[in-house]
């Protein structure tokens, strides 16, 4: 946990081990799988950088950008619509559906109650087949130019794939709803193909040369085992079903950007806090990191002060809701915060009004995401930031 005042650390501090049954105690250098808070320190960075350089506008359609798009109903959602989470598209898809041959076992893929071909756990009343098989035209156990997207240990992904992912965005398998508020991780897909097609970069590549390389973000990358050995890196579950059913260690939990080989705009990204807090400082100080200017000050106002008229977010960051109780933040907040939170237990909140910067990491879906709620469930998050904020008063 780091917080930061004026950008001095005011608090900096690790707590605990990797895991319950480990003695391996956490260090600062340590690497965490951040989840969705790569939409707002990864995704959402490249996205105001572009509009910075006038690449793209607001109001355009994102077809104009994915070409998987063109002539769908899809095509004509804006820009704003995914940064705002107004697109009509749903939360999530379980694509990794389409990758797996369903000839491959039998009595369902997923069971309520455990039985002689279901015996893992994966929810509190849910348990998956257990053996099973993916489609060769997609998966391989081993690395290769028609595999070279890296799942996992032994598991690799043909580019084919990620192709597929947006084909099936694009087509009415997934739904499009009205367009009210629904936070939905497809949005950032979008978005992180749309950055790829205007930078000619992929989006890691993009952002370790806009960003990370030039602000010292070391710790701060994509597929973080092509750098750093395991040892340095928090695991997030213990037993992965889509993958061997082994611990997951450097490579991302979510399993959209799983199957994109680990890089995606909606997760993937892997970091500590003392990197994270980079980003964010240099949104509290409009766009300038250790006299450096990455972004204008006009495009950090507008994409962390423009509201949206149906919810409490602005463009791309989540910010405290008027009821405090149904929001991701302290209730003494002020209505400046921007930030965001991720699955995995981790958030980062940037407040410009007091000079303030709020970074916790942690790896709480280990070794189970069902049985570890209580950092949801008690609102350790707000809480902490709420001590915050008390604090700054004596």
């Amino acid at each position: 946990m780091l917080i930061l005042k004026n950008g001095a650390p005011v608090y900096d501090k690790c707590f605990g081990t990797f895991t319950y049954e480990g003695q391996r105690k956490v260090t600062p250098d340590d690497l965490y799988d951040i989840a969705s808070l790569t939409k707002t320190t990864a995704t959402l960075l490249a996205v105001m950088k572009l509009y910075d350089e006038g690449k793209f506008g607001l109001t355009d359609p994102i077809s104009k950008y994915v070409s998987a798009l063109n002539g769908t109903r899809k095509g004509r959602i804006t820009i704003e619509d995914l940064l705002y989470h107004q697109s009509g598209l749903p939360g999530s898809w379980p694509f990794y559906r389409e990758a797996i041959n369903d000839s491959s076992y039998t009595g369902g893929f997923f069971k309520a109650r455990i039985d002689a071909n279901h015996h893992l756990r994966v929810d509190q009343r849910l348990y998956v087949v257990d053996d099973f098989k993916y489609k060769e035209e997609y998966l391989s156990s081993a690395y290769s130019e028609e595999y070279p997207l890296q799942v996992a240990e032994y598991m690799y992904v043909s580019p084919a794939f990620p192709k597929r992912m947006l084909e099936m965005i694009a087509s009415d398998k997934i739904p499009l709803r009205d367009r009210r508020y629904r936070y939905s991780c497809l949005n950032f897909v979008l978005l992180k193909e749309m950055v790829e097609k205007i930078s000619g970069m992929p989006m890691d590549e993009y952002l370790e040369k806009e960003f990370y390389g030039p602000m010292g973000m070391k710790y701060t990358l994509y597929n973080p085992l092509r750098k750093y050995k395991s040892e340095q890196i928090v695991p997030t579950i213990q037993k992965d079903y889509l993958r061997n059913r082994k611990e997951l260690r450097g490579y991302v939990h979510d399993e959209i950007a799983a199957f994109m080989g680990g890089v995606s705009g909606n997760a993937g990204l892997f970091s500590n806090a003392h990197d994270v807090a980079k980003v964010y400082q240099m949104l509290v100080d409009g766009g300038q990191y250790e006299g450096k200017r990455y972004l204008s000050l006009e495009t950090c106002q507008l994409f962390m002060n423009k509201k949206s008229r149906i919810s409490r977010r602005a463009l791309g960051f989540d910010r405290p809701d008027p009821q405090p109780d149904k929001g991701p933040c302290a209730d003494e907040a002020p209505k400046e915060v921007v930030g965001h939170t991720g699955f995995t237990g981790t958030c980062a909140w940037a407040d410009p009004k007091n000079g303030l910067v709020f970074v916790f990491i942690s790896n709480r879906v280990y070794p189970r995401p069902f049985d570890h709620k209580g950092l949801m469930t008690l609102k350790i998050r707000p809480r902490i930031q709420q001590l915050m904020y008390q604090a700054l008063k004596k």
